[in-house]
């Protein structure tokens, strides 16, 4: 057999088990599902560095899928459909993590076990993004910023090394919080849109 005729038979089975998804046949949902997984898997877990938040997003995708299956169209992509619903919810990840209303607990965490399994380019990852974040504060700021979450100091302590109130200090942590959250954010998003480009 030809590999024309290979990719043919691919694409025809394939649009057989979308048709079957869409009358709502669960064993075409469930083979659409195994053609899938692996790929989407490996796509969210590139952006997310953690098995279990990839694993959770991954069933959400397909679950979505199910819900929408009337609506999924003959005449595009099902590849694509199925990648855009993980990128978005990714997205949602990545907003959700980083407006968390702790946001100083996120940010000790991160800078002390970057992501999950500790991996050393990851831990490099994480250190890149965050450098970039702090490009936004002012020198002043960023001095606030690593005596508090890289060196461990209370505000008290941060106050008293400045010459600084202990207000002011509350007051330009929060500031830093906002800016950091929000760089961090669009960050994540401009990456995210290129590794969309990729799959």
């Amino acid at each position: 057999m030809k590999p024309s005729d290979c990719h043919r038979n691919s694409y025809i089975k394939e649009y057989e088990l979308i048709k079957g998804l869409k009358r709502g046949d669960y064993n075409a949902f469930d083979k659409l599902y195994d053609l899938y997984a692996d790929s989407l898997y490996g796509f969210i877990l590139k952006m997310t560095k953690s098995h279990s938040e990839s694993e959770d997003i991954l069933q959400e995708t397909f679950l979505r899928v199910w819900y929408m299956r009337e609506k999924i169209s003959l005449d595009k992509s099902f590849k694509s459909f199925l990648f855009t619903i993980s990128h978005n919810l990714i997205i949602d990840a990545f907003r959700a993590r980083i407006n968390n209303v702790d946001f100083e607990l996120f940010l000790r965490n991160d800078i002390e076990h970057p992501l999950e399994n500790s991996a050393e380019e990851n831990a490099d990852d994480f250190e890149e993004l965050l450098s970039l974040a702090k490009r936004k504060i002012t020198d002043k700021q960023r001095i606030i910023f690593e005596l508090k979450y890289e060196r461990g100091f209370s505000n008290k302590e941060i106050a008293e090394t400045l010459g600084l109130s202990e207000k002011t200090i509350r007051n330009q942590l929060s500031a830093i919080a906002h800016i950091i959250r929000h760089t961090l954010f669009l960050i994540l998003l401009f990456i995210s849109g290129w590794i969309m480009i990729s799959y």
